[in-house]
């Protein structure tokens, strides 16, 4: 038979305690009818001993409660009471002693952590520093007679091509600059038959000029009439001054070897020694008429300018 144990109600403590299973007891057969009066009288001790066990078990479970409760108190308090020791009396050997004294956990996680650290060191590189100062030496070289020095980290330009030209580029290694200079006299002699040619082309266009009736195409034909024409003039002007330059310099030549100092052309001075001699090989009237010409090209000019002026001047309203 069970019997319900109400909760011990001491120090304000609430426990939930688990019954206990018991035996389940089975009659025998043989002794039912002569010892009822002791079982009788073993069921009313065997309770009393069970009720007293329950009470010294339920003040022994409080005891122990208490008991841990006041041992976490003091484990939470900070320990005040402790003395502090001065580590720099401590001899080494005995900070050795006390270090395998301790528990293995405790060693590991001490371990764990310094390896945590040391990564966290080595993952963490240190900022770079700037190897470029204003105090240091610019490079010099080792000699006047070495190479200087360029370096190869040249920065991209910022132009790029957009539309790629496929086209085949021709190269005439006759005026490459890799070659070389051009020597201009020699080529202008060497090439002395296509002024030839470029007569021919010349007379040959005033005859059709004159036989077309189309006005379309004979204003076509003047047009190149005009540029060829204004070719050859440019080269005839560019020949004179290079037969201009190459006598000064002959003479400046014969007057060094004689011992006096050389004078150099200015260009103001190679343009009035030019046009004396271009109106030396001239008649009077082409004389007149190149003056006149000059004349209307520089009032033109200046008749432009006088424009832009007045426009510039003019206030906006």
């Amino acid at each position: 038979m069970a019997f319900k144990r109400k909760p011990s109600s001491s120090f304000g403590l609430e426990r939930r305690v688990r019954p206990r299973r018991e035996d389940e007891w089975v009659e025998e057969p043989e002794s039912q009818g002569s010892s009822s009066e002791d079982d009788d009288d073993d069921e009313v001790e065997e309770e009393g001993i069970r009720g007293a066990s329950d009470d010294g078990d339920d003040d022994d479970e409080v005891e122990e409660d208490q008991e841990f409760e006041e041992g976490s108190e003091h484990e939470s308090e900070p320990e005040q009471d402790t003395p502090k020791i001065d580590l720099s009396s401590v001899s080494f050997g005995a900070l050795a002693k006390a270090q395998a004294s301790l528990p293995s956990a405790g060693r590991k996680s001490k371990l764990k952590k310094s390896t945590d650290e040391d990564t966290s060191k080595t993952e963490t590189p240190a900022p770079r520093k700037s190897t470029k100062s204003k105090d240091d030496p610019k490079p010099k070289r080792s000699s006047k007679h070495a190479p200087q020095e360029q370096t190869s980290k040249k920065p991209v330009s910022r132009r790029r091509e957009i539309l790629p030209d496929n086209r085949r580029q021709y190269r005439d290694p006759r005026f490459d600059p890799l070659v070389g200079r051009v020597d201009e006299e020699k080529a202008s002699k060497a090439y002395a038959f296509l002024d030839e040619y470029r007569d021919k082309e010349m007379a040959d266009l005033r005859a059709q000029i004159k036989k077309t009736k189309d006005s379309y195409e004979r204003d076509n034909l003047k047009r190149q009439l005009q540029s060829m024409e204004s070719r050859k003039k440019a080269n005839m002007r560019r020949q004179e001054e290079e037969r201009l330059l190459k006598e000064h310099r002959q003479k400046e030549k014969e007057l060094v070897a004689q011992g006096k100092t050389p004078f150099y052309l200015k260009k103001s001075e190679q343009k009035k020694q030019l046009l004396v001699n271009r109106y030396e090989g001239m008649s009077k009237g082409q004389v007149d008429r190149a003056i006149e010409r000059k004349r209307k090209k520089v009032a033109g000019k200046e008749k432009k300018e006088l424009d832009f002026l007045q426009r510039g001047s003019r206030p906006r309203g």
